[in-house]
């Protein structure tokens, strides 16, 4: 039994407009333009300059009762899909002894409060070769992670469970240990190798989900960026290491409904990738596939979700539309692996700064020619709208409203009039007129997150170097052209320096919602009234972008101009642990109530359910909920676990203190024939004393044919 309390608050009031359309939808594409980051080639064969090493680690956490974040749409787990885990990558330079570790997590966003705890564990393990400025971790955006981890009053309501509980310490430690351990096994296999980096387009995988801002823009180009970009890490002697990809979609394959923890469709492209290549978890040396993304803005698979808005949705099937997503990113990633890479070479180098985008200065340069200064942290009407790919479905918010625009009546008839649209709409003019500022422009503020102190301002831009590949690391979503505009900037300012591609690491060091270009910002779409800081935001990042990158290549330091926002601003309540498990008389922990058929098909779903403990008992990390076994001469082999693609664990309270455990077996094509049996393994709470005890349970025997 878990404590199950609830908590009225102005912000669980606000939830209709601020939990559920904050969406945190991802998956910009940065536009395809080869030529705008390709400036002078470097020939080399990379051969002795690199030391390179890989690692991976569990950061699931809670598989039910927590909440998740990414659709904000009070989605309260209920089971796991596959294990969530953190792929790390270290490269040092062997000549100058300088290393960057770049991390890929499977998670809805990346908070400070994460990235300082890692560094500070770092530090006591490995002193000072790891710090703020050369450690890169990113989110792959996931909208069906877990959450619980930020500091930041607005993502903890994002990611609120039903008991209006938004911070788990638990979770955190787990998310913080696991990627500490990914960062220190890459640091462990560091070994002399290679790497080199492959490109190339994939195409009709994605959409752009707002095209009229993005036609507003001054020659917007094309609609999405069906460019990717490949890393390969290999040993000197030809052992693959892994590879670290970057393609810009938005991991919602899963919909706003789905309550089971899931990496999405780069998830399953990591999986798939690493089981390919004989990749195990377990094992220290395996190889490590990283899915990341980049300019997380305006592009949605092209597929669509279960329950997208109109024009938008995709099949009934959660877990196709996935698994569409997921192949072609996989296809194309495997396509650019077995192709020749340009083998990269040049230095290790990085750049970073804190800055305080709160009354920040943008030079005349960078804002049209008149300096400016950014707002106080604000969301915009069309943001309670929600995206195209996980819609708010509040009456009368859509995107689009403006200043000028903005009617109680809606003048603009975007949506059907109704008497609940013109109240929605008074009660969120009734907040908006106390907080309106000029500043603003365009936009209308119903959330003052800045005024209410529920988002840090202090955010974190990264400039990191691997031979002839840049990495720009952002703490927000950029568009598609706000994409293109910074590749751009940076790879003028780095021209000479033998950099030849640049890549956007989107939701990077933490996450400060969405990043519009001033055209798509006047057109106050999802994106432009996510974009917090004003008009001018765009203008403050480009302006960084560069300052980091004209540093890099004078080889000049560059220093912070804020403290780094590393602890918890704010905190509500703490979700609840387990207090006991019961059973019903009879029955024991692990019992079968509900055997699988006798056979199946391929293509078929063998099930069984289990009495079962509560899974926060023991979050099984590096571990497993399930088993499917096969019989081989007079053995039983795991041949599955619950980080497999086609598994599922889906937990259920009954009553006060009882649960079940369903496993499900999704059989694959291919499958071989034979003698097969579902486990389920987990532990439960004695109400004496507090005793944690693990049990299992067995179904009977079935075969596949």
């Amino acid at each position: 039994m878990t404590r199950r309390t609830r908590k009225i608050t102005l912000s669980k009031i606000m939830a209709p407009a601020v939990v559920v359309a904050l969406a945190l939808p991802a998956g910009t594409a940065f536009a395809a333009q080869p030529h705008v980051v390709h400036t002078s080639a470097v020939k080399t064969d990379g051969s002795g300059a690199y030391l390179v090493g890989s690692g991976m680690y569990d950061i699931t956490g809670a598989a039910a009762e927590t909440g998740m974040l990414g659709y904000a749409a009070s989605q309260e787990v209920d089971g796991l899909h596959m294990r969530l885990y953190s792929r790390a990558f270290v490269v040092a330079d062997q000549k100058s002894g300088k290393r960057v570790a770049m991390v890929t997590t499977d998670m809805g966003a990346m908070f400070p409060s994460i990235t300082s705890a890692v560094v500070a564990k770092l530090q006591q393990k490995f002193g000072d070769k790891y710090t703020p400025k050369n450690v890169l971790i990113a989110a792959t955006h996931t909208h069906v992670g877990n959450s619980g981890m930020s500091g930041d009053r607005l993502y903890q309501v994002a990611g609120a469970d039903s008991t209006s509980a938004g911070y788990d310490k638990k979770n955190f430690g787990t998310v913080v240990n696991g990627i500490v351990e990914s960062i220190s096994r890459a640091h462990t296999s560091l070994a002399p190798g290679t790497v080199q980096r492959s490109e190339g387009e994939l195409k009709g995988a994605t959409r752009n989900r707002s095209l009229p801002a993005h036609r507003a823009n001054k020659n917007p180009g094309s609609e999405v960026d069906s460019s990717m970009t490949q890393l390969e890490f290999r040993r000197s002697n030809g052992q693959a290491v892994g590879v670290l990809n970057w393609f810009a979609i938005h991991p919602t394959s899963f919909s706003r409904k789905f309550t089971k923890l899931s990496g999405d469709n780069k998830g399953y492209a990591s999986y798939m990738f690493e089981k390919q290549m004989g990749g195990d978890p377990d094992k220290a040396g395996s190889f490590v596939a990283a899915f990341a993304n980049s300019a997380v803005g305006d592009v949605v698979p092209a597929q669509g979700n279960a329950h997208s808005a109109p024009g938008y949705g995709g099949s009934s099937d959660e877990y196709h539309n996935t698994h569409v997503a997921g192949e072609a990113q996989l296809g194309k990633a495997r396509q650019l692996w077995a192709a020749q890479g340009q083998a990269q070479g040049g230095p290790v180098d990085f750049r970073s700064r804190h800055i305080d985008l709160r009354n920040y200065m943008v030079d005349a340069k960078y804002a049209g020619g008149k300096a400016v200064q950014l707002c106080k942290a604000a969301r915009g009407f069309s943001f309670a709208s929600g995206g195209e790919n996980g819609p708010s479905k509040i009456p009368g918010m859509y995107e689009g409203m403006t200043r000028d625009s903005f009617s109680i009546s809606d003048k603009i008839k975007k949506v059907i009039p109704s008497a609940l649209g013109g109240l929605t709409r008074l009660a969120f003019a009734g907040v908006s007129a106390l907080h309106q500022d000029k500043c603003h422009a365009e936009k209308p503020i119903p959330l003052p997150t800045g005024a209410w102190k529920m988002v840090s301002s202090v955010v974190q831009v990264q400039l990191v170097r691997v031979g002839n590949t840049a990495v720009l690391a952002l703490p927000v979503e950029p568009t598609t052209v706000a994409s293109r505009r910074l590749q751009e900037r940076v790879a003028a300012e780095l021209a000479g320096t033998g950099v030849n591609r640049v890549v956007i690491a989107g939701v990077a060091n933490g996450y400060n919602g969405y990043l519009a270009t001033r055209e798509e910002y006047a057109a106050q779409h999802y994106e432009g009234a996510s974009t917090e800081f004003g008009p001018f935001e765009f203008a403050a990042f480009e302006q960084e972008a560069a300052g980091l990158a004209s540093a890099m290549k004078k080889g000049a330091a560059v220093s912070d101009a804020a403290s780094p926002a590393g602890s918890f601003t704010a905190k509500t309540p703490a979700r609840p642990g387990v207090l006991f498990d019961s059973k019903p008389a009879g029955q024991q922990f692990g019992q079968v109530l509900g055997q699988p058929s006798q056979s199946y098909s391929a293509g078929q779903v063998a099930s069984a359910v289990f009495r079962a403990g509560h899974p926060k008992n023991d979050y099984r990390t590096m571990g497993s909920f399930l088993q499917v076994q096969r019989q081989e001469g007079g053995q039983w082999k795991t041949v599955r676990t619950d980080r497999d693609w086609d598994t599922t664990y889906a937990w259920k309270r009954e009553g006060v203190a009882f649960s079940r455990a369903t496993v499900q077996w999704r059989i694959p094509k291919g499958t071989p024939a034979g003698t097969y049996r579902l486990v389920q393994t987990g532990d439960w709470k004695n109400a004496r004393g507090g005793k944690v005890s693990p049990y299992v349970g067995m179904s009977r025997s079935f075969t596949v044919r």
